[in-house]
């Protein structure tokens, strides 16, 4: 790629030495005598470096200094004089020169000092260019949905994210809840911090607190280091809990006491340490219900939902299909480059008339499988055998009816799962747990939601 050096100063001869010293196949050179004429070159087109003489007749070369880095943050600036001194190296540093070099200079030194400042030039493109494409992705184009339900939640990201305001994001599993927790982060003024994400279900119970706020060495059997917990992982940034509602009580308080003292402490450790950091919570349960039941603090529930934002199920939002069909079969056909594929009008009708159990997720799952199996230009019902196979069955493994509510239906399947679990490990309730994938505490959930006590 064509590297593009613009060099300033008001000696002819100087322009004539430095051009002729940095001219390659790969670089455009751009000579201005003025600070006019640089004005006009800087203007006119973005520079990976620039050279320019602290004095200059008209314009002082540290204003300059300041346009160049105001227009492209990504150029670097090399400030050259006869008149050098620490204060005017300081100066020029401050405002966000790359070097600073005195005449007479060393064309040997000015080479190597042009070659670094190319390589940060580079270096800060990509890294402006992959923060271009994470903000996009992140950004409302990122979230599919046209649907009434779907602009009001845009309109809720767009009003809570320029604030600190905890947030509680709802919703059944796998309609985007972590998609709308990076949209609020990324269109934060703390976007520039860490965005971290915890699924509270997915770490055991005993793993938990030293996860979520670290544990010093020696703290238990295993801490053979100090470890950072994820919330100074998020320090200055943006912390999501996912299953809020699986915290034990205990972990509940000791959530509290951080988000009222902004300071965690560390297992083991006698010291708190202070952290700034916005929380956003999500869960697919009804965390209102659950404080109900005594199972949720009431106290941690009014700090975790100063905003409640719910997303609809894609059920629900039947015209949101269309435009998410579209939008990840294109991303799933480059991905795995298969150019060209269209669905057939059979597939595209089963696809709109599913009834999206697992809602995004599932269309995405579907889709990609889809792809992946299509051996020509077209994606055909055949591709679709989960699809198929569901519209077959007319009556459930548990014998109910397909005309009964989906709910009744899941429920049911999920209290004999259960049932017959419980009866395999003769009632061992932290074996049932582990064979059915769950911690303790949600199994007891379980249990007393389907009266299995």
């Amino acid at each position: 790629m064509l590297k593009r050096i613009l060099i300033i100063d008001d000696k002819e001869s100087i322009l004539e030495i430095l051009g002729t010293a940095l001219t390659s196949e790969d670089r455009a050179i751009t000579t201005a005598a003025t600070g006019a004429q640089a004005i006009e070159a800087i203007d006119g087109e973005e520079f990976d470096i620039v050279l320019c003489d602290v004095r200059l007749p008209d314009i002082d070369g540290t204003d300059l200094l300041k346009r160049v880095v105001a227009k492209n943050p990504a150029t670097a600036v090399i400030m050259i004089t006869a008149y050098g001194s620490i204060q005017n190296a300081i100066e020029c540093m401050k405002y966000g020169a790359f070097d600073y070099i005195t005449k007479p200079f060393n064309l040997d030194e000015i080479k190597e000092v042009v070659k670094k400042g190319l390589e940060r030039a580079g270096l800060v493109k990509e890294n402006m260019k992959l923060r271009a494409e994470v903000e996009k992705k992140y950004d409302f184009s990122g979230i599919i949905g046209k649907s009434k339900a779907m602009q009001d939640v845009f309109e809720l990201i767009r009003r809570v994210a320029p604030s600190k305001a905890s947030v509680l994001i709802t919703g059944e599993t796998g309609v985007g809840k972590e998609l709308v927790a990076r949209a609020i982060h990324y269109n934060s003024h703390i976007a520039s911090g860490n965005f971290v994400a915890l699924n509270c279900a997915a770490i055991p119970e005993n793993l938990l607190e030293s996860e979520l706020f670290g544990h010093v060495k020696g703290a238990f059997t295993g801490a053979i280091a100090t470890k950072r917990g994820i919330f100074e992982e998020a320090d200055g940034g943006t912390l999501l809990l996912d299953e809020i509602a699986e915290l034990h009580s205990t972990l509940q308080a000791k959530l509290l006491r951080v988000l009222d003292e902004g300071a965690v402490r560390r297992v083991g450790d006698s010291r708190n340490i202070p952290i700034d950091v916005r929380l956003i919570c999500s869960t697919n349960k009804d965390l209102l219900q659950e404080v109900e039941r005594g199972a949720f603090r009431l106290d941690l529930y009014h700090r975790v939902k100063v905003v409640e934002i719910h997303i609809p199920s894609l059920r629900e939002r039947p015209e949101d299909i269309k435009p998410l069909m579209d939008f990840y079969l294109e991303k799933l056909i480059q991905e795995h480059n298969k150019p060209g594929l269209e669905l057939t009008p059979e597939a595209f009708n089963l696809l709109l008339a599913h009834n999206w159990i697992g809602n995004v997720r599932e269309l995405v799952n579907v889709l990609e499988q889809a792809v992946l199996l299509s051996r020509d230009s077209k994606i055909d019902v055949e591709q679709l055998p989960a699809l198929t196979k569901t519209k077959e069955i007319n009556v459930c493994p548990t014998g109910l009816l397909r005309e009964e509510t989906l709910r009744k239906m899941l429920d049911q399947v999920e209290k004999e799962i259960i049932t017959h679990i419980l009866k395999e490990t003769s009632g061992n309730r932290k074996e049932a747990a582990r064979r059915l994938g769950l911690s303790e505490r949600a199994l007891y959930y379980k249990l007393d939601e389907h009266n299995l006590k």
